[in-house]
């Protein structure tokens, strides 16, 4: 940090910088695992790194200005090396906020069950048949979030699912989507409920109550979803050369929904429960059960052990258990550390 600061003062300085405008934050986290995935699989190795920059200043008025981007060796794919962020600003004042730009509504409200990492949730192997969540939940938008009393209140306006920096609002050839939500507590509870709609014709709507219970916290929730097979597809042209010298173009089409062969509801279940067994070793459980249009139904089973060891550094165990109509069912494990600089 003291490293950075120096560089950034330097840099200021060599531009004719009196005075800094803004607050420069770094972070970073990382994570290392073995991974024994679903299915027939090899045995993995996996690491990866994100280092974040975040950008901040306050108005004369008081209003909070915030922005950032990230480095980032992404632990879902190999070679994943890549620039994230910077396509949004948010801007906070009155106990409000309003971000502008790359958004994301939350289109499976209700929706719970799962809490290992992205070590097994994205590299164990593990494919559900049952179809959840909108073809495009994100692009180029608007995201409010202000508190209502003890309360909280969230709404996401996606404008066009397209694009993330630049592009039309409400463009023909894009969709727009809707999407709402809201935390209120209510004494030994907390509950929070949420809708979304889509230009596509999906929808959904959602709930789930959390309360404090035997030294820990349970979490239950119910997610209704009406999906699209193929509201919105990707488009792809090709040529083929004969030996005349002549050419024919081919256009091909793909839903983005493979899940999905008719249009219909999608129900999700689920249960989470964590709590601590000290200062430093937290356990949770989830569950979660689901059936689609196409009548294929799972039913999924999550176990967590963390243990910090201080320094921002802890290790893990993380299972998932997946069982009913899955392209790969079965059962997958993690097992490392993962570290916040």
């Amino acid at each position: 940090m003291k490293k950075l600061t120096l560089a950034i003062s330097a840099i200021a300085a060599a531009f004719g910088a009196a005075t800094a405008q803004a607050d420069v934050s770094v972070s970073g986290s990382g994570s290392a695992a073995y991974i024994a995935p679903a299915g027939s699989g090899d045995s993995k190795l996996n690491v990866g790194q994100f280092v974040s920059f975040g950008l901040s200043t306050t108005t004369a008025s008081g209003m909070t200005i915030t922005g950032g981007m990230g480095l980032s060796n992404t632990i879902t794919t190999d070679a994943g090396q890549a620039v994230s962020g910077g396509q949004t600003l948010s801007f906070a004042t009155g106990g409000a906020t309003i971000t502008i730009g790359d958004v994301t509504g939350n289109d499976t409200p209700g929706s719970v069950g799962g809490v290992v990492g992205d070590q097994v949730g994205d590299n164990g192997g593990l494919n559900s048949n049952v179809g959840s969540g909108f073809v495009d939940d994100d692009g180029l938008g608007i995201a409010f979030s202000t508190a209502v009393g003890s309360s909280t209140l969230n709404i996401t306006y996606v404008a066009n699912d397209d694009t993330n920096t630049l592009g039309a609002i409400n463009a023909a050839s894009s969709n727009a989507m809707t999407a709402a939500g809201m935390t209120v507590p209510m004494g030994a509870y907390t509950i929070s409920a949420g809708i979304a709609d889509s230009d596509t014709g999906e929808s959904s709507s959602g709930a789930s109550v959390s309360t404090a219970i035997g030294g820990g916290t349970l979490v239950v929730g119910y997610s209704q979803q009406t999906l699209k097979t193929a509201e919105k597809s990707t488009a792809a042209s090709y040529a083929l050369s004969s030996t005349d010298g002549s050419s024919t173009t081919y256009t091909t089409t793909a839903a983005t929904n493979g899940d999905l062969d008719v249009d219909g509801d999608t129900t999700v279940m689920g249960a989470t429960y964590t709590m601590s067994l000290d200062a430093d070793t937290t356990i949770a459980v989830g569950i979660q059960n689901a059936k689609d249009a196409d009548s294929d139904s799972t039913s999924q089973f999550d176990a967590s052990v963390s243990r910090a060891l201080g320094g921002g550094a802890s290790v893990f165990l993380d299972i998932r258990s997946l069982n009913g109509d899955a392209a790969t069912d079965g059962s997958a494990v993690a097992v490392g550390t993962s570290v916040s600089f």
